[in-house]
């Protein structure tokens, strides 16, 4: 009688499992995917951007990047001088 009631256990898990694979398959597929558009200039609004954070002013700069201006550039010239950062 135990193994007829593990035997139904298994049966109605399995059941189950595939029943939600099922789902999540039906449900990828419907999903609407958003193409993604291609980046043009974006050396330049690199530039705009870092330029933008960085001559703001300290207060800005420090919510944005966490530190001064001094202090980042500091940091780049350290990473330079040991070879981790190349300048552009």
């Amino acid at each position: 009688m135990d193994s007829k009631i593990i035997h139904a256990a298994c049966i109605r898990t399995t059941v189950t499992v595939i029943a939600i694979w099922v789902a999540i398959i039906k449900q990828e597929r419907n999903r609407i995917y958003i193409p993604r558009e291609p980046r043009i200039n974006t050396i330049a609004q690199r530039e705009f951007y870092i330029d933008n954070i960085l001559n703001r002013g300290d207060r800005h700069c420090v919510e944005q990047i966490r530190m001064k201006p001094v202090v980042l550039y500091r940091l780049c010239d350290v990473l330079t001088s040991r070879d981790l950062l190349r300048s552009t």
